[in-house]
C-alpha cells in the first residue's frame, strides 16, 4: 500500500472517504496494521469515529472514538503499538528511523530524510521513549521484539 487513498479503500467502514491524514506516507504500513485489528475486532454496526491521524512531537497519534474501541483489549493494544512503532519508523519512507530533533522540531526519520529545508535532524539521546502504564504496571516498547515488555517506571514518572 502506497497511498492514503488505498488505505481508505481497504477500510471504508473505518476511514471516511473525505478524511485527511496529517502525517507522511511512511507510516501507512503502521496504520494498515492498526486498522486491520480494528476492522477484525470491531463488531459490525459498532459506533466508530476516526477523528484525527497526525504526527505530533515526532510520532504518530491516532484519535478515534467508539464504545467498542475503548472496551476492546486487542484494539487498545494495536493503538499503543501503532504509536510506539512510529518512534522507530521514518515518517517519509517507512524504513527504520530514529526519533530526532531538527532545530526544535521533533521528527522520526531515516538517514536519507534527516535533512529537510537545509537543516539536519539530529537523533535524540539514545533510550527508551515509549512507555505505557496500566493498573500500576509499566511496560516499554521493545522495537526488536515489536511488543511491549514489563518494565520499571521511567525516570520521568518516579
Amino acid at each position: 500500500m502506497k497511498t492514503f487513498e488505498e488505505l481508505k479503500a481497504k477500510y471504508p467502514r473505518l476511514i471516511p472517504r473525505r478524511f485527511g491524514f496529517q502525517c507522511e506516507i511512511g507510516w501507512i504500513g503502521i496504520l494498515d496494521a492498526y486498522f486491520e485489528v480494528v476492522d477484525r475486532e470491531l463488531p459490525e454496526g459498532s459506533d466508530y469515529q476516526l477523528r484525527q491521524v497526525k504526527e505530533k512531537l515526532g510520532s504518530l497519534r491516532i484519535y478515534d472514538h467508539g464504545n467498542a474501541t475503548s472496551a476492546s483489549v486487542p484494539i487498545r493494544e494495536a493503538h499503543d503499538l501503532a504509536e510506539a512503532r512510529s518512534f522507530y519508523t521514518c515518517e517519509y519512507c517507512g524504513l527504520p528511523g530514529r526519533w530526532s530533533n531538527r532545530r526544535g522540531y521533533l521528527t522520526t526519520v531515516c538517514e536519507d530524510h534527516a535533512v529537510r529545508d537545509g537543516y539536519r535532524a539530529e537523533p535524540c539521546e539514545d533510550g527508551d521513549y515509549v512507555f505505557r502504564e496500566a493498573n500500576g504496571t509499566w511496560r516499554r516498547y521493545d522495537p526488536e521484539a515489536d511488543t511491549f515488555v514489563e518494565s520499571v517506571a521511567p525516570d520521568w514518572a518516579r
